[in-house]
């Protein structure tokens, strides 16, 4: 018999998942979506805020947090109303990255565990800010405004990805945004949402919301600034 040794990370999941629930309660919102398996987490929460990104268009403010290995990735994240469909502001400037400790003890010091999730509950507070999802609001609305290129907008960040998953998912994607009518880059973004909407593998899910979610962010900046975001 074998067995498979995994190394334990501090702060836990579950202390994780617990602080954010908390820190999302204390900020009148809900936590809307949830995947933890003891070594991941993945959960989506949305905020008593919204605003139209078109006439009768409305997105909910929120945020996303995700713990994997040594990293805890925080960002604000948007929740459409009208198709529930959630994307993920990677690029946005109160994304925040925090280390997690790897442990080999039996027992964890209280200070320590203290202090990280207090730093989360920070993060968590910045990605909640008025001014982060007023800013994510504003590159959709403005996304809302330009036709969509593909090669532009969605090419790069393809070409990031592992040649299996974007054989899987291009097709769909693509024939998600022929369905949907809008031609606008707003219209990109939702196309790779709704795919990842319908998706059950959390790992892929959370990357074509990401995917999506920094689809506005590429109208305007630079050629140098896109390529930080092909990696997002």
């Amino acid at each position: 018999m074998s067995t498979t040794y995994r190394p334990k990370y501090v702060p836990a999941t579950q202390d994780i998942r617990e602080t954010f629930d908390d820190e999302i309660a204390a900020l009148g919102g809900d936590v809307c979506d949830v995947y933890e398996d003891g070594d991941r987490l993945f959960a989506r929460a949305v905020l008593p805020v919204d605003t139209e990104v078109r006439p009768g268009d409305r997105v909910r403010a929120g945020v996303a947090v995700r713990a994997s290995g040594p990293d805890i990735m925080v960002h604000p994240y948007t929740f459409r109303q009208v198709c529930t469909n959630g994307a993920i502001a990677a690029h946005a400037l109160e994304t925040r990255r925090l280390e997690r400790t790897y442990s080999t003890e039996v027992f964890v010091s209280g200070y320590d565990l203290a202090v990280a999730l207090t730093e989360l509950r920070l993060a968590v507070r910045a990605c909640a800010a008025k001014e982060a999802f007023e800013v994510v609001a504003g590159e959709m609305r403005t996304a809302a405004e330009v036709e969509a290129d593909l090669a532009l907008h969605l090419g790069p960040a393809l070409a990031s990805l592992p040649r299996s998953m974007t054989a899987q998912w291009l097709p769909m994607i693509f024939r998600s945004f022929e369905e949907s009518g809008d031609r606008s880059a707003f219209g990109l973004l939702n196309a790779v949402t709704a795919v990842a909407r319908d998706i059950s593998d959390p790992e892929v899910q959370w990357t074509l919301e990401q995917l999506g979610g920094t689809t506005p962010a590429r109208l305007s900046l630079s050629p140098k600034a896109r390529e930080v975001l092909v990696g997002a």
